[in-house]
C-alpha cells in the first residue's frame, strides 16, 4: 500500500519535473531541474526493485546517479566557462 503511494507520487514529481527541464525559463533553472529529475528516476527505480525484487534494477540504479552527477557537473562547467575540458 505504502510501495504503491509513493511510486505514484514519484511518477507525478518526475512528470512535472520533466516540463520543468522543458520549459525552465534560464539555464540554470533546466541544470537544477535534470539533476532533480535524475535523483527522481533513480528513486523510481530504486522503489521498482523493491516492489518486483530485483536486485539487477539497484546496479541500474547505481550507474544512473554516476552518470546525472557527472552530467550536471559537466553542464555546470560548460555553462560557466563555456567548455568542459580545459
Amino acid at each position: 500500500m505504502i510501495l504503491n503511494l509513493a511510486l505514484v507520487i514519484v511518477t507525478l514529481s518526475t512528470l512535472l519535473v520533466a516540463a520543468r527541464v522543458l520549459r525552465g525559463p534560464s539555464w540554470g533553472d533546466r541544470i537544477m531541474a535534470f539533476d532533480f529529475l535524475s535523483v527522481n528516476l533513480i528513486v523510481l527505480i530504486v522503489l521498482i526493485a523493491v516492489k518486483t525484487r530485483l536486485l539487477v534494477l539497484l546496479d541500474a540504479a547505481l550507474v544512473l546517479s554516476l552518470l546525472g552527477f557527472l552530467t550536471t557537473v559537466a553542464l555546470t562547467r560548460y555553462l560557466l566557462t563555456g567548455r568542459v575540458m580545459r
